[in-house]
């Protein structure tokens, strides 16, 4: 026999019958006619197509900062210039891998990499756009020291010389059948990356070799690693490395056209996942099935999920069980191709509360005037004062955060202040192809539940264009 909570708990379960998959159509800016959150060969001819980075951005920004040029290690950047985010870092491996950009508009992006790995992993991402690559093999042990730790050709591994790398290692091929296409374009990825630099025995090698065939060894470098510091210093190079995060904030706030797409897809992609699991939520059901629905409808969209806050609570260990007649606010974030979509409503299990409407309509009303009055130009300091502005001529006495920060590669993804030795926020000044969230959740308790309201922007021209679809500002199930 099912009992009702087992039922209750399929009507979470199956949540993916309610979500709608609905068409798409981003800013003309974008590039595209009609994106669906579901077709995932569209999302990744985008990944493939170039580095997603705005580069005339970082031009911009490596000119105001003075930086000579960019040596990255975070997996985060490495992406964001190659398009490359390998299994070794999502592993938890530091420093896998190394992304590197020349203030020289005319030199190509770098990137350094084991040669296995560039081999069996990163040929395998079919990238169509130049970079210059340097790949590492490991020391060659073929040949014997002399008992004195000097290798036969008469260079120590430690005197400055460089070392001899190992051949590159591909699989041995038996001949028996004709090759399969993948392992023919792996083998002519590499070939063609051999063509352009030499293999290197270790990685630090291979990033100094690729650090001067840039001309990145002299000037200010911005890095953003300790790792990178380490080789600039023992490699005795003569440029000087500059911690390097705020301008890499500054670089991903402003979107390519790409990247715009690419958000577009992640956010319809979030917003439908985490409609489809609220509409399936009962009483009796909890928390944990609620987001491992979610979880689950942004995996079926193309998402991966990365949280979601349920009536407040954002624990990974918090849990609760839903009752009739409640309201509760939900956050949920997820992310396509690592660019993320964040997404928050109030849901009402029956008939909101007379102190429960008050709430959501004061901050549909903050959220309106905001909406209003997003365009280049505003700070986020103004996004704020708008917001209390609005309520306090409506005649609401609520506390509404009205919290905007730049959405991307990260959830939150603001530059600090520059004179500041700990991350501090800055009052971020609106610009074009920027995306953001204003997180507009009620700080007030003893309403009898929580409230929210949360969409994706991107800032144009002319304004504010919300980038999800928003549907109903309340969910009533």
């Amino acid at each position: 026999m099912i009992t009702r909570r087992e039922m209750l708990k399929t009507g979470i379960a199956a949540a993916g019958a309610a979500g709608a998959t609905a068409a798409l159509a981003p800013p003309a800016n974008a590039g595209a006619t009609e994106l669906t959150p579901n077709n995932l060969s569209e999302r990744v001819g985008r990944v493939r197509a170039g580095p997603l980075m705005n580069l005339e951005q970082a031009y911009r920004v490596m000119e105001e900062e003075q930086l000579d040029g960019l040596v990255l290690a975070e997996p985060i950047n490495v992406f964001h210039l190659t398009g490359h985010w390998g299994s070794l870092a999502k592993m938890g491996y530091p420093a896998p891998a190394y992304a590197l950009l020349s203030r020289d508009q005319r030199q190509a992006p770098g990137l350094v990499m084991a040669q296995f790995i560039y081999y069996y992993t990163y040929s395998d991402g079919y990238f169509n756009f130049p970079l210059q690559t340097w790949l590492f093999s490991g020391w060659d042990r073929r040949h014997k020291e002399d008992g004195k730790g000097r290798q036969a050709d008469g260079r120590r591994a430690n005197d400055g010389g460089e070392p001899r790398a190992n051949p590159a290692y591909i699989f041995e091929d038996k001949g028996e059948v004709a090759l399969r296409e993948i392992e023919v374009h792996r083998r002519s990825t590499l070939d063609a990356a051999l063509s352009g630099q030499k293999l290197s025995a270790d990685a630090r090698w291979a990033l100094v070799n690729a650090v001067k065939g840039m001309g990145l060894d002299r000037g200010r470098i911005g890095v953003d690693h300790l790792v990178v510091n380490a080789i600039f210093e023992t490699a005795g190079l003569d440029a000087i490395p500059v911690h390097a995060d705020r301008a890499l904030r500054r670089i991903r706030a402003i979107k390519s056209p790409r990247e715009i797409e690419l958000m577009a897809f992640s956010a319809q992609a979030n917003a439908e996942a985490a409609l489809a699991a609220a509409k399936a939520a009962r009483a009796g059901a909890t928390y944990q099935e609620l987001r491992a629905a979610f979880y689950s409808e942004a995996a079926k969209r193309g998402n991966l999920g990365v949280f979601m806050q349920v009536d407040t609570i954002g624990a990974e260990t918090g849990d609760g069980e839903f009752r009739d007649g409640q309201a509760f606010q939900i956050d949920c974030v997820s992310h396509g191709f690592h660019y993320h979509g964040d997404y928050g409503r109030t849901v009402f299990l029956g008939e909101p509360s007379r102190s429960m409407k008050y709430a959501t309509d004061a901050i549909a009303l903050g959220w309106d005037a905001i909406m209003e009055a997003l365009r280049p130009g505003l700070r986020y300091s103004e996004i704020r004062a708008i917001g209390v502005e609005a309520l306090k001529k409506g005649g609401y006495d609520l506390d509404v955060a009205f919290t905007p920060h730049s959405v991307g590669l990260m959830h939150t993804d603001d530059p600090g202040r520059a004179d500041s030795p700990f991350y501090v926020k800055e009052d971020v000044v609106l610009a074009e192809n920027m995306i953001i969230s204003v997180d507009c959740p009620v700080r007030n308790v003893g309403l009898g539940g929580s409230a929210h309201l949360e969409d994706l922007t991107l800032i144009t021209a002319d304004g504010g264009v919300q980038i999800n679809d928003t549907g109903d500002r309340v969910i009533v199930v």
